[in-house]
């Protein structure tokens, strides 16, 4: 009896130590599923559930199963993602995307919309870029997230009417999508979704890929009209009478 005693409290003392170890080393949680070979999520905060990551990991696979095709792109390089202790954090710098682990919890974490800034990779053109980061958001993923938070873009649209901004002001002016809890950039970022949406709704996906695709987002050539043309189109569209 003594040494079947001894064995278990042997027993006791490694599981102990074993779990000691891993309150005082910092966590990091990558993916091993096979289906998330691209996919890297880690942090070194304790204080976050494996509910949390696989929330995480679910639209960063979304976001990698129905962005591409849709641009026409092939995207086979890893996509790494962390949970940080950094306030209201989110953002994609250096092909890294960074989610504070406050959204992340609460399910507000753009993690699609970060994620098509590494697909696709249009930062001279913030109008562009961030149209199809909100575009891809409301499409795919969860819609609790900056700028619209459920809200449908074309109803938000009709509620500041008196506030848009020319999209020929975007375009020319990155500035505006950088100035930080402002209502003035959250307009844009509603604009520039909005925007988006029309032109897949209107004149398709594969229009949309070919002007993902040019070098100079040429909107004449890909839709044989011009930026004004199209911006009167969409506001007709969305407000229901012409600009």
């Amino acid at each position: 009896m003594n040494k079947v005693f001894q064995m278990l409290l042997l027993l006791v003392v490694a599981i102990s130590l074993l779990f000691l170890g891993k309150a005082i080393l910092p966590v990091i949680i990558k993916s091993d599923n096979t289906l998330d070979t691209q996919i890297i999520v880690s942090t070194e905060l304790k204080n976050i559930s494996q509910a949390d990551i696989d929330g995480v990991k679910k639209e960063a696979r979304e976001a990698l199963k129905s962005i591409p095709p849709i641009l026409g792109i092939e995207y086979k390089k890893a996509i790494e993602i962390k949970i940080v202790d950094k306030g209201g954090i989110f953002n994609a710098i250096g092909g890294i995307v960074s989610l504070s682990i406050s959204h992340t919890r609460d399910k507000s974490a753009p993690v699609i919309h970060e994620v098509t800034h590494v697909l696709t990779k249009h930062k001279y053109n913030s109008f562009f870029s961030e149209g199809l980061a909100v575009y891809f958001q409301e499409r795919f993923g969860g819609y609790q997230t900056f700028p619209n938070f459920s809200a449908p873009l074309d109803d938000l649209m009709k509620n500041n009417q008196d506030r848009l901004i020319h999209i020929t002001k975007l375009i020319d002016d990155n500035g505006i999508f950088g100035q930080v809890e402002t209502e003035r950039r959250k307009i844009a970022y509603i604009e520039a979704g909005s925007f988006i949406n029309f032109l897949v709704i209107k004149y398709g996906e594969q229009k949309l890929a070919d002007l993902h695709n040019s070098s100079s987002l040429n909107y004449k050539k890909v839709y044989g009209k011009g930026i004004k043309e199209l911006e009167v189109e969409w506001k007709d569209y969305v407000l229901g009478n012409p600009t």
